[in-house]
């Protein structure tokens, strides 16, 4: 399956510099955490609407829907979007003087290691959630509201991950 997607407002783009500081910088995640996890800066951030993304470090990341669906991914250096329940790679071509995404779905052993690597994240993060040593600096919200509403996000996440049918809120 190949789609052609204009390049709209909120679409995720490859990020050829550093990443802004996400915890000072990252105003669209009303509540955000960092923490470092295995010599690597974890930022979680919530949207007003319950969202989540997930920095590890420079790359992956990985953001969700109001339904704990995955919508978006950034995997070394590629960009990933949900497209009708599929994750389809991402990549920019110029059509007619336009700027497009094209997308093509991603093989299911690609997809299948993504998902693993976001499933041991996952475990580090509850590890470092019930640890006393892991420092979570916390904005927009009270630490302990913040770290509750997030072992509650992965509590309460499918056993497995389900990709969303759009990459859109």
């Amino acid at each position: 399956m190949v789609c052609v997607v204009l390049i709209v407002g909120g679409v995720m783009v490859k990020q050829e510099h550093d990443r802004e500081d996400l915890l000072r910088d990252g105003k669209q995640m009303t509540a955000r955490a960092e923490a470092v996890m295995d010599d690597v800066v974890v930022v979680i951030g919530f949207r007003p609407n319950s969202q989540v993304s997930f920095y590890f470090g420079q790359d992956p990341v990985f953001q969700f829907n109001t339904a704990r669906e995955l919508r978006r991914v950034f995997h070394q250096g590629r960009s990933y979007a949900a497209i009708e329940g599929k994750l389809c790679e991402l990549t920019r071509q110029r059509q007619g003087g336009r700027l497009t995404l094209v997308s093509q779905v991603i093989p299911a052993n690609l997809e299948e290691m993504i998902f693993e690597l976001f499933d041991s994240w996952v475990v580090r993060i509850q590890v470092a959630l019930e640890s006393t040593e892991t420092v979570w600096t916390v904005v927009g919200e009270e630490r302990v509201q913040f770290l509750d509403r997030l072992a509650n996000w992965i509590a309460n996440a499918p056993a497995s991950v389900v990709i969303a049918q759009t990459p859109n809120a």
